[in-house]
């Protein structure tokens, strides 16, 4: 073989290993989350979208979760998703506000009765009229998961009555339902993100939290002087598992709705693991000595009773004709 068949195949191999290369990085698709490894959302990420963009693209994507906030925090990795930096991002509906403030209106307290009258409203026609509005800002929703009913904590004393939270500071996300919802109840607010939510708690910077029993139990929340849990369910709140739209949009028509339809089933997946978990998680956090108040109907009924004027305020925020079409729809279903 002479001296330029040499330099022919070595050139030839290097723009070879530099197109893989090249491949390989533009495949993966990278899935952002503030969730633990153990939380329904991650595993069904793991479990379900990761083989399956894999199997119905032939190969020709995989995928990968970043869980723990590895990528950063949820506004982050909103916006990564949004600039296709990452591919997607799946955290709380509260952080998408600032983008999609329309998606404040179905965080409104005492709203929905259980998690199969809420996911009627999602995947139904009101929240098909949320999708554009996520497009509109670059991104695609490939599922609404449940997060869950959102229950109060705190390490100063038991909650069964809106007084009992005046003047204690609660740890929110930043979401303006949430904190105009505390601040009724006489709370004291505090918007701060979960990646910095134990060491808010543990060092005393705020009195308490509300989340899901899953989240108090992944956070392990009860090592954070949280002494108290209520049943309070004040909200119930949804994870919206966005795609970057640019992202999608590049694949071809095949691999696109091949990589919507594993997200479908990951969402079906994740509410099913999500229901599973919820009694599971909830006697990991009592075995820990959290004392537990259990709401009477009459308790719950005050709570509600105190939050009535939210209504009115987002009302001023968003409009009337989403919060009664929000409304509409809630009344539809049960």
């Amino acid at each position: 073989m002479s001296i330029f068949q040499h330099g022919f195949k070595a050139i030839a191999c290097a723009i070879t290993l530099a197109a893989a290369s090249i491949t390989v990085h533009a495949e993966e698709l990278r899935l952002g989350s503030g969730f633990g490894d153990n939380h329904s959302s991650t595993r069904a990420m793991r479990d379900i979208f990761m083989p399956k963009v894999e199997e119905l693209t032939q190969g020709r994507y995989t995928a990968s979760v970043f869980a723990n906030s590895e990528l950063g925090q949820a506004p982050e990795m909103i916006n990564q998703a949004q600039s296709a930096i990452n591919f997607g991002v799946f955290v709380s509906s509260a952080f998408y506000n600032s983008q999609v403030p329309e998606i404040g209106v179905t965080n409104m307290p005492f709203t929905f009765q259980n998690r199969e009258m809420a996911f009627k409203v999602f995947d139904g026609p009101f929240g098909e009229s949320l999708k554009p509005l996520f497009e509109a800002k670059g991104l695609v929703v490939l599922g609404f998961m449940e997060l869950g009913f959102r229950n109060i904590t705190n390490s100063v004393r038991p909650i069964s009555k809106p007084d009992d939270l005046k003047g204690l500071k609660i740890r929110l996300q930043n979401n303006p339902v949430h904190i105009a919802t505390f601040n009724l109840l006489g709370a004291s607010p505090t918007s701060i993100d979960a990646s910095e939510m134990f060491a808010a708690l543990s060092q005393g910077v705020v009195d308490g939290q509300e989340n899901p029993y899953a989240v108090i139990n992944s956070f392990r929340l009860y090592d954070a002087k949280q002494k108290y849990l209520t049943d309070s369910g004040h909200f119930f709140d949804v994870i919206v598992f966005a795609a970057s739209k640019s992202a999608l949009d590049a694949m071809t028509p095949e691999d696109r709705a091949a990589v919507i339809e594993a997200g479908r089933l990951a969402t079906l997946e994740q509410r099913k693991y999500a229901a599973a978990d919820e009694a599971t998680n909830l006697e990991t956090v009592l075995s820990h000595g959290v004392e537990f108040t259990k709401l009477t109907p009459e308790q719950r009924e005050a709570f509600r009773t105190a939050t009535l004027p939210v209504v009115d305020e987002v009302k001023g925020r968003l409009g009337d004709k989403l919060v009664n079409d929000f409304i509409a729809a809630v009344e539809a279903v049960k």
